[in-house]
């Protein structure tokens, strides 16, 4: 929509509205997050999930209005229509560049359930994202060094 501006331009309305987006929407995912992580019962964790899955939809569905507004893309995507919304899947990405996570939940979000990475252990760590990781329940793994492997 907005193509008749200039690329640099363009790039500077990308990254504020990815920003503008984020700070809107990952302080109402922390706060549920740490309200999650505080909480001793499983049963309301379990009524909380879908609060912070609505929440992370909507930001990625804020990403996609950003998207949709900046660049002109036409996606050929074939199959995604017949992809059942409650079933699970393996998604693989061959990560060209860093917007292959932009893309995928542009795509996908609200098609199939919300797409969910393998992250190494560290990643927890990651001042904000970890804890949003975390509270959507993303699978974190360790990595074992050969030696610890072999015994």
């Amino acid at each position: 929509m907005l193509n008749f501006l200039p690329h640099v331009l363009i790039g500077i309305l990308t990254s504020i509205l990815l920003a503008l987006n984020s700070f809107f929407w990952v302080p109402i995912l922390v706060l549920l997050a740490l309200v999650k992580f505080a909480t001793p019962w499983p049963a309301f964790r379990l009524k909380i999930d879908p609060v912070i899955l609505f929440i992370a939809e909507a930001w990625i569905g804020c990403n996609s209005a950003w998207m949709t507004l900046t660049q002109r893309t036409t996606w050929d995507v074939q199959g995604i229509a017949e992809l059942p919304a409650k079933s699970w899947y393996l998604v693989n990405s061959n990560h060209q560049s860093w917007a292959d996570i932009f893309v995928l939940q542009h795509l996908l979000t609200r098609r199939i359930p919300l797409l969910k990475f393998f992250l190494k252990q560290e990643l927890i760590w990651v001042p904000v994202m970890g804890l949003a990781w975390w509270a959507l329940d993303f699978p974190f793994m360790r990595r074992h060094s050969e030696a610890y492997l072999k015994q």
